[in-house]
């Protein structure tokens, strides 16, 4: 195990064409490497300090992403479940150490973040927890809170709700111009989780979801929060970044 920064600048090193002007060509490469990520920090953290304040309601995706971020600590641990939110979490979620950010990849099964969390809390007790899922993942699993309420499991689900499949949704409006069979009813999740016994919450507004994540994440149990998302903003980023932003 090794620091991935230095580690592939050592191999760009070794991978650039020797001979003549070899190293410094690499040396080059680096900076240049060096820049860009610079860059794409500087972007990140522009786009969050500029939704840190957005009273839009709906909240947006930048500013539910930048809330959480500020109610845990580093060291705590969010497991994303596989949706639109993965994208906005991969995108401008800020990892400050190792293993604090899992974001299910390769498959990309749906429905991993509860489950993953319950994992989480359990290997991690003296840390904060947070299952990050949209709606329709979340649905896919939520029968674990039985689960978390019985091994006092003390993770907190953060659920964003637009009553649909958001990612397919994107998906299909860039592909085809509109969306097909991509949205569904919702229970009411804060009366779901009490079903269970556990803490719900749900906030008024905008400004209310920061209170709100801190109260939810100081239940000594499980507890869930549900956010009303408006996921108009990911064609926004469409836009912003092109089609290729979106994974396969």
């Amino acid at each position: 195990m090794g620091d991935i920064d230095g580690a592939l600048r050592r191999l760009l090193a070794a991978v650039l064409p020797r001979g003549i002007g070899g190293r410094d060509a690499a040396a080059r490469h680096a900076s240049r490497e060096i820049l860009v990520h610079a860059d794409l920090r500087t972007e990140m953290l522009r786009e969050l300090e500029q939704h840190a304040a957005n009273d839009a309601w709906p909240i947006t995706p930048q500013r539910a992403i930048a809330d959480l971020r500020r109610a845990l600590a580093p060291e705590d641990i969010v497991v994303s479940d596989v949706g639109a939110h993965k994208i906005w979490v991969a995108r401008l979620y800020q990892a400050y150490e190792p293993n604090t950010v899992i974001i299910s990849n390769g498959f990309a099964a749906m429905g991993i973040a509860v489950p993953g969390a319950i994992a989480a809390a359990l290997v991690h007790p003296d840390r904060k927890v947070v299952a990050l899922c949209g709606d329709g993942g979340f649905l896919m699993n939520s029968q674990e809170l039985e689960t978390a309420i019985r091994v006092k499991a003390r993770i907190t689900v953060v659920v964003w709700r637009d009553d649909g499949y958001g990612l397919i949704d994107w998906k299909q409006r860039n592909e085809f111009g509109r969306p097909f069979g991509v949205e569904f009813g919702n229970p009411d999740f804060v009366a779901y989780a009490r079903s269970f016994g556990m803490a719900a919450f749900r906030p008024a507004s905008a400004d209310d979801l920061y209170p709100t994540l801190c109260r939810a994440l100081d239940v000594e149990g499980p507890s869930l929060v549900e956010v009303p998302i408006d996921y108009a903003e990911n064609l926004r980023l469409t836009e912003h970044l092109g089609a290729l932003s979106l994974p396969a």
